[in-house]
């Protein structure tokens, strides 16, 4: 009997370690296909700057320059200089002002319409910048490189003046893990201080997953200063070659308004409002199902640095199943808060820093848990070295820790002491494009956890091959 206990009870950790686990995974695989808007539009305006300087150094540089163009009003490369670093301060009215005072001096300069189309976009005005996105084209000889980021804003122009636009990525793959049900790594635990040996099938054990996950994300411009009505879908979907007992499904859908927050003459930030419906099948039977709210704030505060900040809460049922029939204790509120700190330090570069947190209410105190943490990482740009695939791959390294703590002991394991856990993980990711929507990716990943439990103590070694298809 006590034998029967210990299994059921090792099952319910093993199901909550393992979800996290999978949550995990679909967040880095879903993470890899889709870079933000807004994050596109950093890595080109410190492609334009030659990597990012301190606003300190970019004022001296422009006093000093405005200097020489007094001094010599047809010094065109002091004029244009000028002109990128009063846009790189915000200063886009000097900008622009100088630009075109340069084509009087220079009529048809490919490169300084370009230019001048780019801040009037940044400003808003599409016709100015579309006229200027047009001259550039019209002109003799314009450089390929130039014609090419001609064309992207224009695309993007279009986009913009369709009310709906659409987004889409599929992943599909298989991964490989060392400790695919995140379980005890040893047979010998102590419970109570005594020391027990877990059946085999309570143990960590490898697999290899097949999996499928995608992310569908819908806009419409309600016509209201930039505002817009966001739509997201994501699902996973994994099958075990042998833990079938571990076979995933997830879908996620969050739906609700982005305001832009220029109205408040807070530049390039929006503030999403979403709700949000989600379930989790496992063991093909229904595991958890949510529901909840959340809010997003994305905001470019410099050219260089990109901050994404999310807070959600939900509502979680568990339903018990005869694999783990104790989950449904779990139930309760679910509070989550992440955010993500990007900086563009070169044209090839961009260093992050993430901070996690989140409450987990159930009915049992020694199940109730915080948690805190987060991680750095840089994601590092850099040509194919195989002729034949012309776009520029990119490396992703990370690394973070997390700390638990649990409201109560688990009378089980020990009634004097709750559990605490530390977490830790490495990771690095290599994205090789065949085409600018098809890309195979290569992840190594290593996580550890250290508890005071001896049930909840770990590690895992995995290795994800994908192949990403953007829409």
């Amino acid at each position: 009997m006590s034998f029967l206990i210990r299994v059921t009870h090792w099952a319910g950790r093993e199901s909550v370690a393992f979800v996290r686990s999978v949550v995990a995974a679909m967040c880095l695989v879903l993470a890899m296909p889709m870079m933000t808007s807004s994050g596109a539009f950093a890595q080109e305006i410190a492609s334009d700057a030659g990597g990012a300087q301190t606003a300190e150094a970019l004022a001296a540089r422009q006093a000093a320059l405005l200097q020489v163009m007094l001094a010599s009003p047809d010094d065109l490369d002091a004029a244009f200089e000028y002109a990128m670093v009063s846009s790189l301060l915000g200063d886009y009215e000097a900008a622009i002002a100088t630009l075109e005072r340069m084509l009087i001096y220079a009529p048809g300069l490919p490169r300084v319409q370009l230019e001048l189309g780019v801040l009037y976009f940044r400003l808003g005005s599409t016709e100015t910048a579309r006229f200027y996105f047009q001259e550039t084209l019209n002109a003799t000889n314009v450089p390929p490189e130039v014609e090419a980021r001609v064309r992207l804003y224009l695309t993007t122009l279009d986009k913009q003046e369709d009310p709906a636009s659409f987004r889409a990525a599929v992943v599909t793959g298989i991964r490989y893990q060392s400790n695919a049900n995140a379980a005890p790594g040893s047979r010998r635990v102590d419970l109570n201080g005594g020391t027990f040996l877990l059946d085999d099938t309570a143990t960590g054990t490898a697999d290899t997953n097949a999996f499928l996950a995608g992310r569908v994300k819908a806009t419409y411009d309600i016509g209201t200063q930039g505002d817009l009505l966001e739509t997201e879908f994501l699902f996973y979907g994994a099958r075990y070659a042998d833990i079938v007992r571990l076979d995933t499904a997830l879908a996620e859908l969050t739906f609700g308004p982005s305001l832009n927050l220029e109205r408040f003459d807070i530049d390039d930030t929006r503030l999403g409002l979403y709700a949000i419906a989600a379930g989790i099948r496992l063991n093909h039977a229904n595991y958890n199902g949510a529901l909840g709210v959340g809010a997003r704030l994305v905001s470019q505060v410099t050219p260089a640095v990109l901050v994404d900040t999310k807070i959600e809460w939900r509502r979680r049922w568990y339903n018990d199943t005869a694999e783990f029939p104790t989950v449904s204790n779990r139930a309760g509120s679910y509070l989550r808060l992440a955010a993500t700190v990007s900086r563009t330090v070169s044209p090839t570069v961009t260093l992050r820093a993430l901070v996690l947190a989140d409450f987990e209410e159930t009915k049992e105190a020694w199940t109730q848990s915080w948690e805190a943490g987060g991680g750095v990482g840089a994601t590092v740009r850099f040509a194919s070295p195989f002729e034949q695939l012309r776009q520029p791959w990119s490396l992703d390294l990370e690394a973070g820790f997390i700390y638990r703590s649990y409201e109560g002991p688990d009378p089980f394991v020990d009634p004097a002491m709750a559990q605490e856990d530390r977490e830790g993980w490495v990771r690095t990711g290599l994205s090789v494009p065949f085409r600018p929507d098809l890309a195979l990716g290569v992840t190594g990943e290593f996580r550890r956890q250290y508890s005071n439990y001896d049930l909840a103590t770990y590690s895992n070694a995995s290795a994800l091959l994908s192949l990403t298809k953007s829409f």
